[in-house]
């Protein structure tokens, strides 16, 4: 393990680590495989550990206290995202991590009261819809209308449009998203945006699963004249672009990618020190290998210190957090070629992440996973051209093209 918190937090990493241990345990696990999800595991496990977790206060480390918070420093948050992406637990996008910054930021005193501390406690899911499209990448291009319906004290919105490529869409009890409530063609896209929270369970909303080269699934959300009320506007009408991009540098900083790196780099030096078939030669190729991934985890490390260390100074780490997610993005694509050009035929063999064991797969058919698997975090939340272009602009002051 390359990261060093301070004593206190790395006894509560060790503490969450034996948490997980448990709660992650094979046979927790064995009859809850869920191939068409991302987490590889039911939405029954998935609710369940939710609320474990949230009972153990894990979910809402740095939140306030009067949310259900314990108000702790982002080194906690960190050491927990590492331990969780190392067990694999579902415990990655809850609905604290994906809507809590913004509902926090922007809500409204009764839009906190009903929602923070339910998320804290595990009892709410949430997914986060932005893209469409016509609007992946650059979301300017968002065309989800939201029209104003009523007067008064019934007055709402009704929404129309399709997101697409939404994570965990088939399972999410609210929607955050962001529509465009100026009609006006000459307007700014950037100020003719509004954030809304929906119920995934209110009238007129339908979800279609895709699956993925990997075989779970994305979620296209369908918003069929959709009727909400006024309370479901998040933040102020016209700033939801601002809004949604905070929301984003926000979820970027995330220590999980850290400890995916961590785990699989564990994997391959298990692998190089019990391969007694090789030549003293593949010996020396295989370690040499994984010493120029241990030194690289060793910056990924450093790299999300370094945000982490931005965010409790209460400094901007936008530029920080672009950094470490396109390093560390692409370093979990080298250690999955690795993985699979050191472990030979077997290593391309495939396999589900809580299925049962595949005797022709080695390490459980992880590292063919991992080949396909690490091209989507450099696609999603903000894809890594647009973080070199945020980097270069923001961090080195070069001009926008």
């Amino acid at each position: 393990m390359h990261t060093t918190f301070e004593p206190a937090v790395e006894e509560f990493r060790i503490e969450v680590r034996e948490y997980l241990r448990a709660a992650m345990a094979p046979e927790r696990t064995r009859h809850h495989a869920d191939p068409l999800d991302l987490t590889g595991l039911d939405e029954e496990f998935e609710r369940a550990l939710h609320r474990d977790a949230g009972a153990h206060g894990y979910l809402a480390l740095t939140f306030p206290v009067e949310y259900g918070g314990r108000g702790r420093s982002s080194a906690y948050r960190a050491a927990f995202s590492l331990e969780a992406a190392a067990f694999d637990a579902p415990l990655i996008d809850t609905a604290l991590t994906l809507g809590g910054a913004p509902i926090l930021a922007y809500g409204s005193d009764e839009q906190r009261a009903a929602l923070l501390p339910a998320m804290a406690r595990g009892e709410v899911t949430l997914c986060i819809a932005y893209s469409e499209a016509e609007a992946g990448s650059d979301l300017t291009g968002i065309a989800t209308t939201a029209r104003p319906d009523g007067d008064g004290p019934d007055a709402g919105w009704r929404l129309d449009g399709t997101k697409v490529l939404v994570t965990g869409a088939h399972k999410a009890d609210w929607c955050l998203l962001v529509a465009r409530t100026d009609p006006d063609p000459e307007a700014r896209p950037r100020d003719a945006m509004t954030m809304f929270l929906v119920s995934t369970d209110s009238p007129g909303v339908s979800v279609r699963r895709t699956r993925t080269a990997n075989d779970w699934t994305l979620g296209d959300i369908v918003f069929d004249d959709v009727r909400v009320p006024a309370s479901a506007v998040l933040g102020t009408v016209g700033r939801g672009f601002a809004q949604m991009a905070a929301a984003i540098a926000d979820e970027r900083s995330g220590f999980f990618w850290v400890g995916w790196a961590q785990r699989r780099l564990d994997d391959l030096v298990a692998l190089v020190r019990g391969d007694e078939r090789a030549t003293p030669a593949e010996h020396r190729l295989a370690r040499d290998t994984v010493a120029r991934l241990w030194i690289d985890v060793a910056l990924a490390h450093a790299l999300a210190q370094r945000v982490v260390a931005a965010q409790d100074a209460g400094q901007d780490s936008t530029v920080l957090a672009s950094m470490s997610k396109v390093f560390v993005t692409e370093l979990l694509q080298r250690i999955a070629s690795a993985g699979v050009a050191l472990l030979g035929p077997r290593g391309l063999v495939t396999a589900p992440l809580f299925g049962p064991d595949d005797p022709d797969a080695a390490f459980h058919g992880r590292f063919a996973y991992e080949v396909i698997e690490r091209l989507h975090p450099t696609i999603s939340v903000g894809s890594n051209q647009i973080q070199r272009d945020v980097i270069a602009h923001r961090g080195l002051g070069l001009p926008v093209q």
